[in-house]
């Protein structure tokens, strides 16, 4: 089911797609009408609704040239946020705003609208139809929606493109994300474990199954391996983490089991999804670095906007405080007799944090403004936070501490430092 909806989200035409149909029946439908319901039209369409078949064609030819000049102008506005979501942010959030339902709802209805004007002008002849028609008018229906949508895509694109939207939708999915990892976890026992899992006891067998393509790692399907798991009397354990590299020689799972010959015919595609890129569906690390790739594309020295970066940073506070509290090292699942059958790795606090700030504490290292917004934002989770993690934040506002370029800093920029850094004990000494 993942599967499908990995693949749902990322089609471009399926929303189109859908719009050209109902357009297609509703053109037959008119043409229809038109055709065989003579007496229909004259006893319950008032006469200001209905035309002639040569008026009808003059509409229809001129709503159609209307709609084709709207698309294209869609598809060239497309192509200039395209462009400038490379340039100004980060070529990761391309698929975003492609894939955005508005922007595939606007691009369904011109098509549709199109469809409809261009088959219901095929069918408007004198010599089969001698009596007023409604096509006409329900394209002039369809011409105001499409008008309507082509507004509504302008003020669209002119919210999408400004970078503080765009940073506010990438930590609603960032949150999003985490959200339906949290709701998968509802729905069976599990533990979180925070030392060194050893194997598991009473089986005699193990088998390490690997990959049979090359990408990254796009979904797993807990829920199905746990069932798997539980019908086979298995222990399976999950060696790789969601939006990791991996070969066809990579570990994927590992598998515990007694009878030697027990059939393992387990299909590993079934389970685990590998694509050509990094998705957001299940990957919260993805999620953040998208955030951090627009940071970093701010401080650059041919953008230096470190504002856009600081609102950035600010930003990440949330989706990495709720990554943080999800915690531990390992997630085990058990069935309802306690035994354990599954487990799935997971980032370590310190890994997390920094695969999210490392990038931005190198490359921000000469600007105070950084270091500040990062220190900031460490003492935000660290006040939020159980006391392992505060101990680990503080490790890590060390260690960018230490990356920063001391020799740019004046008396007053070591007065404010200075000042997050009292902060930050006094948080870890409560």
């Amino acid at each position: 089911m993942k599967k499908l909806v990995l693949k749902i989200n990322g089609s471009i035409w399926l929303k189109p797609a859908i719009y050209c149909l109902i357009s297609l029946l509703i053109a037959i439908l008119v043409v229809y009408i038109d055709m065989n319901l003579e007496d229909f039209i004259d006893k319950h369409i008032p006469t200001y609704f209905v035309t002639s078949v040569d008026l009808a064609q003059i509409i229809l030819g001129t709503i159609s040239a209307a709609i084709v000049t709207m698309t294209t102008i869609t598809f060239s506005t497309i192509m200039v946020v395209l462009t400038t979501y490379t340039s100004q942010f980060s070529p990761r959030i391309l698929k975003g705003f492609v894939t955005k339902s508005s922007t595939m709802r606007v691009l369904g209805v011109f098509l549709g609208g199109f469809i409809y004007s261009i088959l219901s002008l095929l069918f408007m002849r004198k010599a089969e139809i001698d009596n007023d028609v409604i096509a006409a008018t329900v394209g002039v229906f369809v011409a105001f929606v499409c008008l309507a949508f082509f507004a509504y895509f302008i003020q669209n694109v002119a919210t999408s493109i400004q970078v503080s939207n765009l940073i506010k939708e990438l930590t609603i999915d960032a949150l999003k994300s985490i959200e339906r990892e949290k709701d998968a976890l509802t729905k069976f026992r599990n533990k979180t474990v925070e030392e060194e899992l050893s194997p598991p006891q009473g089986y005699s067998k193990v088998k390490e199954i690997t990959g049979n393509s090359y990408g990254y790692v796009q979904l797993i399907d807990y829920p199905s391996l746990f069932s798997y798991a539980k019908e086979k009397n298995f222990v399976i354990e999950v060696n790789q983490y969601i939006g990791h590299y991996v070969t066809n020689k990579s570990k994927l799972l590992t598998i515990y089991y007694n009878d030697l010959d027990q059939d393992l015919d387990l299909k590993v595609s079934d389970y685990v999804t590998i694509g050509d890129e990094r998705t957001s569906i299940q990957d919260i690390e993805f999620c953040m670095i998208k955030m951090v790739e627009i940071a970093l594309r701010a401080i650059s020295p041919g953008i230096n906007d470190p504002n856009t970066a600081i609102d950035c940073i600010r930003f990440l506070r949330t989706p990495l405080l709720e990554a943080l509290r999800n915690g531990g090292r390992y997630l085990v699942f058990y069935d309802e007799e306690d035994k354990r059958r599954l487990v799935k790795k997971k980032e370590s606090t310190e890994q997390l944090l920094y695969t999210t700030f490392y990038q931005i504490s190198h490359y921000g290292r000469q600007d105070i403004s950084i270091l500040l917004a990062l220190l900031d934002t460490l003492i935000e989770v660290a006040e939020n936070s159980s006391h392992k993690i505060k101990i680990e934040v503080k490790t890590f506002a060390d260690y960018v501490i230490k990356k920063f370029d001391q020799e740019v800093l004046e008396e007053l920029d070591r007065k404010k430092l200075t000042s997050k850094l009292e902060d930050l004990e006094m948080i870890l000494g409560n």
